[in-house]
Formats: C-alpha cells, structure tokens, sequence
C-alpha cells in the first residue's frame, strides 16, 4: 500500500500577496524521497524551512523557530536558544556532491544514494550500470524503498517507483542552478536536493496523465502522483497542498469567507482572467502571478479571493 509523505518546499520572496498557500504537501512515495516537517506548534504555515508564500525559491539558512521546540519534536532536537530565548537550528549538512554540475568521477553520478529522508545526506555519488536506462525508459531502483541508487543514466532519475516491482521511469533531473532551473520545453523543475523535472501543467484543466495531479511548485505547476488522502471539496478545510479537488489549491482561510477560520487552511478554486467568475460571497478573480512573470501559458491564471 502506498503511504503518504511530507514534501516541505522552501519558497521566499514577492507572490501573490493575498495567498498563504500551504506548502507541506500528502504526496505519494514516488517521491525522491520525503522531507521531515518540522513542526512547530502551528499550522504549516509557520513550519520552519517551508514558507508559505509564492515566490522565487531561495536556498534556506538556519531557520528559527520563534514558538519554542514542541513537546511532539519530529526531528534531532539540536537547536541552540538565542538570547531572546528562540530556537535557531542548524541548516542540513552539505551533500558530497553537487547534483546541479554532477562533478562526480566519470562512471558515476551524483543522485539519490539513500536512505530517506531527502536531504544533502542523502546525496552523493553512485556508479552508473553498465547499459544505464535512457529518458523515459522502464529503470529499476536498487535498493529497497524509493529513494537509492537507480539504473538510469547520468543526469536522470527513476521516478514513480511502484512499491511492489520497485521499477519506475527516468525522467530528467534540472539542469543550471537552484535560482535559474532549467528543464526541457514543457516541464518544470521541483527544486528539492534532488531537482526533478516533472511535466508542466495548468491547474485550471485536467490534464495530468491518470493518477496525478496538477501541483504548484513554488512558481510553477507541474503533474505529480497523487497521494492516497481524501481530497476536500470547495471551501472545506485542507492541510496539505495535493490534498484539494482539481481546479482548486490549498491556501489561508482568510481568502473567503465561507471558509473555517479556525481551519488551517481551504481550498480556494483558480479562475480564468480573461472569463473571470467565481463562487462564494464577495470572491473576485485575482491575479496569481500580481508581481511575477507567469511561465508560458500561465498568463491568464486567477484564483478567487476578496478583494
């Protein structure tokens, strides 16, 4: 059975200034592997290492964490307290290898060696097989779970590791640097320590192949395989970023007023600039992109919200 994960992408900067979108994301152990939400003692929304707000990722310092340590630590507990009495705890340990240039030995390449969780620990040169799996070739991953060395070539990845056969699909890894990712034409980049480059989609169509879902990624959509959570109807309260209907995403209860303010967050659906309409009391079609320029078909992407 598949188990559902904690996915924490770390955002900063300008977005849209009316969302909160809730960036923890239920995903399914196709996952490179899963970071631990650090908890905090409130909604996702203040979880250390994962802003909320859309924007253009940055690499995350040490994050503190002004709510204390909670009783329920997920995490080695190492932080030190800072004479205001928070807690700064330390950032990841460096990988081994920089996944973005691959300047690991010829034979080898710099990937997933394992075991989860996804962090810079678990990056670090593996040998490339001999006869290695090509883009969008079968591949098998070769040790147990979902996050290891694999049979794919240099520069790619076995994604959507089926947890019985442990075989799965090269997809390419992004290509350039964490602040200018790269990806072939029609793909975006889902900028973890081990960036996947995953189809490009519009949250406003279903158009994701069956069992995905189209899901933001911190500028951009992409299709991603669907957890086994249920998914929350229009206005109902949600927790993890996937865990809404198509159409619909995952963000503070402030943006309409049918949602549950004592809720962590719900789901609030996207709209159509240029038709522009939208349920609920008071709701109008905002603009998703107010301050950044929108990827390619994008342009005209809204999501409802008072004004």
């Amino acid at each position: 059975m598949r188990r559902a994960l904690l996915l924490a992408i770390t955002l900063a900067g300008c977005g849209p200034g009316f969302l909160d979108p809730i960036l923890t994301t239920g995903v399914d152990p196709s996952s490179p592997g899963e970071a631990t939400a650090l908890a905090t003692g409130g909604p996702p929304e203040t979880t250390s290492g994962a802003s909320s707000t859309p924007g253009s990722p940055s690499n995350p310092g040490p994050s503190t964490l002004t709510s204390g340590v909670p009783d329920d630590c997920t995490f080695v507990c190492t932080a030190t307290t800072t004479d205001d009495g928070s807690f700064i705890i330390p950032p990841d340990p460096p990988a081994s290898c920089d996944v973005w240039v691959q300047d690991c030995p010829t034979g080898e390449k710099c990937s997933a060696a394992g075991p989860p969780p996804l962090d810079g620990e678990s990056i670090a040169c593996t040998p490339i097989v001999s006869d290695p799996d090509q883009l969008g070739e079968p591949c098998q991953m070769l040790a147990e779970g979902y996050l290891g060395p694999d049979t794919c070539d240099l520069g790619l990845y076995c994604h959507d590791i089926d947890p019985f056969s442990q075989k799965g699909t090269c997809i390419p890894l992004c290509t350039g640097d964490f602040a200018a990712p790269s990806c072939p034409i029609g793909q975006a980049c889902l900028k973890l320590d081990l960036p996947l480059c995953l189809p490009a989609c519009d949250p406003r169509l279903d158009l994701c192949p069956a069992g995905e879902t189209c899901l933001w990624l911190g500028h951009e959509f992409g299709c991603w395989p669907a957890g086994e959570q249920p998914k929350k109807g229009l206005f109902e309260v949600c927790e993890y970023a996937d865990q809404c209907e198509d159409g619909q995403i995952c963000t503070n209860t402030g943006t309409a007023a049918e949602c549950d303010q004592d809720g962590v967050a719900c789901c609030i659906p996207f709209c159509d600039l240029e038709a522009p309409a939208c349920p609920g009391f008071g709701l109008a079609c905002e603009p998703f992109y107010p301050d950044n320029l929108p990827p390619p078909g994008l342009e005209h992407l809204g999501v409802c919200s008072l004004p």
